[in-house]
Order: C-alpha cells, then structure tokens, then sequence
C-alpha cells in the first residue's frame, strides 16, 4: 500500500512535468505561429502598399513627362497657357495633387500652379530640395524628394524633360499629397496601433513616410542616423528571403528583426526595396507587443494549466486520502480483532519488542473465560460474540496508559501491566477483570461466565513473549483447576504441563491400540446384597504404566478428546454388562459418569437412548451420575437434556453432593432420583462432628426429595454401622470389593446370584 501511495505522487508528478512540458511546447508553438501570422500579415501589408505606392509614383511619372514634354516642346509657342493648364491638370485632383511646377535646368521656376504662389524663384535656394533637384537632372526616372509640409504634407516628385538631342530642357515637378482626405496615404490602413509603415529613401536616408495608427511627427525633418541605417542594411541583406506574392515581379520582400533603439526595442518586420525609386517600404511590429499578446495567450494557457493541476491535485490527494485511510483500516484489521476492535495477536507480537525495550519489569496475564463454550453451544454465536463485544468495553475502560489489552483468540485474552509495585498492579488488574466479568448483559439476558487467570513476569519467567505466553498459559491452566481464580507461574508447573502435553499426545489412539479398558467396583445395599456396579475407566500405557482417570480424563475434557472416550466408555460399558444381564438371566443396574462435554453435545439424549435400544439394555437399568459442576455450566440446557432421559426411564444421579454450589431449587427443579455422598465426608465421619453432620444432613435431604442415597469410598464396617444408622441406603468402597475388570465381575457376579435375596442390580460409571 506504501508503494502505492508513493506510485500515486508519482503518478502525479510525472503528469505535472507532462502538462509543463505541453504547456511549454503550446506555448512555443504558439509563439512560432504568432509570430509567423503577423510576419505574414506584414509580408501582405507591404507588399499592398507597396504595390499602390508603386503604382501612383508610375502614374505620376507618366503624367510628368507627358506634360513636361507638352509643354516645354510642343507648347513653347504659347507661354502665356502654361498655368492655365498647370492649373486644369491639378484640378483634376486638387486633394490628391498639391501642385505643379515647370522649372528650368538652371532652377529657376518657370511656372507653377495658382496655389503655389512663393517668393522662390529658384529652387537652388531651398537646400532641401536642391539635392533630389540635381540628382533628377542626371537621371532619366523620376526622382523623389524630401517630403514636406506646404502647409499639408506633400512628397515631390521630379522628372527632367530631354529634347530629341538629350538635353535637359526642364523640370517637371509635382507634389503628392500625403494627408488629408484624399490624399494617397489616407487610404492606406495598417494592422494597428501596434504596427508602423515606413518608407525610406536609400539614397540620402530621409524617411518619406512614416506611420503607425497616426502619423509619425518630424519623420522627415531629420534622416535615419548612419550607424542605425548601416545596421538595417547589414540585417536586410543578411536574412533576404524570395518575393511575396504580393510584391512586383523582380522585387523581394525581407523579413527580419533589429534593435530600432531605446524609444521602440527589438522590432520585427517585413522590407521591399524598389530600385528604380530607391525607397524601402518597411512594415515593423515592435517585440514588446508580441510579447504581450503573447502573454495574455500564456496566462490562458497557464490557468488552463493551473485549474487542471489544482484539480488533479485534489483528485489526487482524494485517492491518498482514501488509500491511505484504507491502508489505515488494512492495518487496523491485521492488528486488531474484528469482532471486538481490541488489539490481536499481530499487534502484540509488533509491540512486544517496545515493552521490552521501555518497561524492565512488567507482568503478562493470560484470560480465559470459563464456561464459554456452553454458552456459545446452548444460547448461540451471537450471544457469545456480544458478551465479547460487552467485555471488550468494560476492560478497555479499565485500561490505563501503562497496560496493554488483546484478544488473543476465542474467549481467551491476554493483559500486560507495568508499574514499580507488580504484585498490587496484578491484583488490581484482576480485580477489576473479574469485575468486568460479572453480568454481562447479551440480547436481553444477563450472564456471569466467570474467568481464569494466568499470571506470567517479565524477565523471570521468560524474556520472549512466547516464553511468557506460555508460561501464563501453564498457570492459567492451574486455575482452572479451581475456576474463576488466579494462578501465577512456578516453575513446578512447568512439569505439571509438560506431563499433561504428553498425556494429551499419548492418549490419541489409546483406545484403537486397546490401552483402555474398562473395570467395575459393586454397590451394596442395607441388607448386604449386590445392588449395581459403577464403570470406572482405566488406561495402561506401555511406557507409562497404569495412568490413574483423575489425570487423563480432565485432559481429554480440555482437549476436546472426550467425546470419543465417553463413546468408547458408554460402548463398552453398556455392551459388557448387558452381555452378563443375557448370560446369568439377572437385571444389573450400571451407573455411567457423564462428562460436561458430553451432555453440551446437541444429540447426546438421542444418541445415548439409541445405544441402549441397539444393546438390548433395559432403560431402567441405567443410571447416569453427573456432579454439581456440570449444572453450573448451563442448567437451562442440562435441564432440558436430564428431562428428556429421564423420561425416557434412566435414572440420573448426583455425584459428590456436598462439594460443589448446588443449591436445594437444583434438587428440585431437576429429574435427580440419587444422591451420592463424597468420600471427602465419609472418610472423616468417625472423627469429625462437621462431617457427621453433613452426612446425615445429605440423607435427610435425600428423604424429602425421595431419592436414594449412596456413600463412596467405605472402607470400615464402623463407617457403614454408622451410615446405616443415619438410614443411608447404597455402600461403596474397598469395603466391599475395589474396581475390578470384566472377568473378576463375571466371578464377582456368579457368588452373589448364588446368595439368597433380591435380584442382582449393576450400575457403571466413568
């Protein structure tokens, strides 16, 4: 995910420098087509006027000659109709012509127009127009001089009049008016202010024309400086490019670009040499307007380009934000249970190395909830999960900054502690646990599922977390021998542990590999006689030797094992038994120990009633024994699972009344037809008052309720006299004979059928 967080940025800084590269390269197109547009739009501006500027000056030189001609060789014989037809010609266009004048090669003014009345008789007088003057009597074209003002802005013109022999008789000169409403200049438009016409004579640098959007003041009073010229010419001839199409045929138009000086800049423009006239028709567009047009096209582009990487921006930063947050939740989930949003066991094997480092000394406690499994078996998952839910919150509520809660899995959690006193921190840490476990409420029902405590500590019982996971483990284990308490590790646990891991290996298959075999110990009853036997299982490992029940059975519980032992026990009781029933035609009575595992079976009354229907077995020839603990676990569900057999005709029975927290509404509420006493009772009834009491106490509750009552564990004939004469009815124990296998029962039975009295009764238990 950090990968693609970082691709994403990436991702979007590549798509930035991509946009500025386009940008950039829109932008330099653009700027090559702007400038390339108004290249051509000058390349056509000039190229029209000069064609029309051309074309006037033609105009006029034709119309000098012929009129010089007219009247200096064919009207000589007239002098007097010179300005009379001076005047007529003139009048023809009086705003497009300012005048004509007939001048003599000497210079002196022969005649000339009424509106050009002047106190000049020779032009050799006026300076500025004595040079084009002199030129023009050495050349055969027309020759152009310094545009003036008279009063309007005027461009003369000049063309020597030859005789047959070629000689200079005269000069023609007109004046071309460049203002007003008709004059020539008037009807010529430009690109715009931006934009400048100029129209400059190569042979003395004067300019005789300039424009922009108006004309250009004192253009003609002073020529172009000889450096800036000289500079022009050198560019002109440097970047010569062929005629527009535009342009007359034989000229070329050039584009380029010079520094037109501090007032203008850097111009770029487009010029047209006429050589018979020798001007230059110069079209310029100074550099500081491209550029802001130019720019004004940037910034376009560059909000364009602005608004879309703003928006990919946030574009982007939305999909981090989203990745990121799902990287948060990827991570959140495989640090943290589900079901509970606590912490798991991915986030304490991250974290430990922390602990470690920052804390010397702290405490791991390893919680198991007790009773868990039948409330997820009797009531439901979902009521399972919100008791866990409830839990959760009320121990993440009691959780200070120094301690870490995680789920470890199941119903099982682990709890780390730090502080300078360990011992009150982990007896507050249990308190308030056991607290938090005490009614629960889960979909309108109240449950207190009670809890076993392991204690391990950092660094004495391991400096891993395994170490200490499963020293706690192996501690927690020890509580639960006396449930909803607290145990801390000792390292005599540990073999404890070990040996319970071995038995829990060794005991898989015991029964295939026929190392579990069943024996029975007799009941008897007031009057002597063989009342039933009690099943009790049995286990000779090879290597082990005999391994007594207190030590497997509780492990298959545990294990998950004891389904399929209590099956095998069940089996082999009922087949057994009922096999000597058949042989010696007696009833024998089998009391069988059923284990809490067993009864949370969902089928267990089905499955066990269809054992004895498929063995043959009587329904009334079978007692199950169960203990006060297994009522703890869920009564409503055990209670159910009792009416049910007992109904059917098995007799139920309670096993070591006294012991456990059974309270007289259980006597009552449940199908119980026997009481039996523990041996814990009878073993001290000789010398303890407590006990006595306790005895005779059980047996006259046992009256009330009309159920039988059988003492375990007689051993002298004291022991019966007195339980005889506190009425108990049933004895077992080494009294009477201690558990033996099938073979010595078969023995067994045959003596007592021999004997007088009532039928022969036999019960079996595990």
């Amino acid at each position: 995910m950090d990968a693609l967080r970082k691709n994403i940025w990436l991702l979007f800084l590549l798509l930035v420098l991509s946009s500025t590269v386009l940008l950039i390269s829109i932008s330099v197109s653009r700027w090559n087509s702007l400038t390339e547009y108004y290249r051509v739009s000058q390349q056509g501006l000039a190229a029209q006027w000069f064609g029309a500027f051309s074309s006037i000056l033609e105009q006029q030189e034709v119309i000098l000659s012929l009129m010089g001609e007219d009247l200096l060789l064919r009207g000589a014989d007239r002098p007097e109709d010179l300005r009379a037809r001076l005047d007529d010609l003139m009048n023809l266009n009086p705003d497009f012509f300012s005048g004509f004048a007939l001048i003599s090669p000497q210079g002196e003014v022969l005649e000339r127009t009424s509106n050009l009345d002047s106190d000049v008789t020779n032009i050799l007088d006026a300076p500025e127009v004595r040079d084009s003057f002199a030129y023009a009597l050495e050349t055969d074209k027309m020759v152009l001089g310094r545009t003036y003002l008279t009063p309007r802005l005027v461009v003369p013109a000049r063309k020597a009049i030859r005789n047959n022999q070629g000689e200079v008789i005269g000069v023609m000169t007109g004046a071309l008016s460049v203002t007003g409403a008709d004059g020539y200049f008037s009807q010529g438009h430009v690109l715009g202010r931006f934009n400048r016409v100029t129209i400059l004579r190569s042979r003395d640098h004067y300019i005789q024309y300039a424009t922009s959007d108006a004309l250009v003041k004192n253009f003609h009073e002073q020529p172009m400086p000889p450096s800036a010229y000289g500079n022009l010419m050198q560019i002109l001839q440097d970047v010569s490019e062929p005629a527009s199409s535009g342009a007359r045929s034989g000229l070329t138009s050039t584009a380029f670009r010079w520094d037109a000086g501090e007032e203008r800049g850097m111009v770029r423009g487009v010029a047209i040499y006429h050589p018979r006239y020798e001007f230059w028709l110069i079209s310029e567009i100074e550099d500081a307007f491209l550029i802001r047009e130019f720019l004004e096209i940037f910034a376009s582009y560059l909000l364009v380009l602005l608004a879309f990487t703003v928006s990919m921006y946030l574009l982007f930063r939305y999909i981090d934000r989203i990745e990121k947050g799902r990287r948060r939740e990827l991570i959140f989930q495989a640090n943290h249970d589900a079901l509970t949003r606590l912490p798991n066991r991915n986030y304490l094997i991250s974290t430990f190395d922390e602990w470690m480092h920052e804390k010397p000394a702290f405490s791991l406690l390893f919680i198991d909830l007790d009773s868990f499994k039948g409330i997820n078996d009797n009531f439901g998952h979902s009521i399972g999960d919100g008791i866990l839910v409830e839990l959760a919150k009320r121990f993440r509520a009691n959780t200070s900054h120094n301690e870490l809660l995680v789920r470890h899995g199941g119903d099982e959690f682990v709890f780390l502690t730090a502080g300078s006193d360990r011992d009150q921190n982990e007896q507050r840490a249990a308190a308030l646990i056991y607290q938090a476990c005490d009614n629960i409420r889960a979909f309108n029902m109240t449950f207190s599922p009670g809890c076993s405590i392991g204690i391990a500590r950092f660094p004495e019982h391991g400096a891993q977390l395994d170490e200490l996971l499963r020293a706690s483990d192996i501690a927690m284990y020890e509580a639960k021998k006396k449930r909803n308490s607290v145990a801390s590790f000792r390292p005599s646990l540990e073999d404890h542990y070990l040996q319970r891991i071995r038995i829990e290996q060794l005991l898989r298959g015991a029964e295939e590999r026929g190392e579990i075999y069943m024996t029975y110990q007799p009941q008897i009853d007031a009057a002597g006689q063989l009342h039933g036997v009690e099943a009790l299982v049995r286990w000779r490992h090879p290597e082990l030797g005999l391994i007594p029940p207190d030590q497997f059975i509780g492990v298959a519980e545990q294990s998950g094992g004891m389904g399929k032992l209590g099956n095998y026990i069940i089996d082999q009781s009922l087949g057994q038994i009922q096999t000597l029933c058949q042989r010696y035609k007696m009833q024998f009575k089998l009391s069988i120990n059923i284990s809490v595992r067993q009864f949370a079976e969902a089928d267990f009354a089905e499955d066990f009633l269809k054992k004895l229907k498929n063995v043959g077995m009587p329904v009334h020839a079978v007692c199950l024994e169960i203990t006060e603990n297994l009522l703890i676990e869920d009564l409503e569900h055990f209670r159910g699972v009792l009416q049910t057999l007992h109904s059917a005709g098995v007799r139920i029975a309670l096993d070591d009344f006294g012991t456990g927290y059974s309270s007289l509404s259980i006597l009552r509420d449940l199908p119980i037809d026997e009481l039996k006493i523990d041996k814990s009772f009878v073993s001290n009834i000789m010398s303890d008052d407590t006990s006595l009491k306790m005895v005779k106490n059980i047996i006259n509750i046992g009256r009330i309720y009309e159920m039988a009552i059988l003492a375990e564990g007689v051993e002298t004939e004291a022991q019966r006299q007195i339980l005889t004469d506190c009425g108990c009815d049933l004895f077992q124990g080494y009294l009477f004979a201690r558990p033996m296998a099938i073979d010595a029962l078969e023995k067994y039975i045959q003596d007592e059928a021999s004997k007088p009295g009532p039928n022969v009764s036999i019960h079996s238990t595990t």
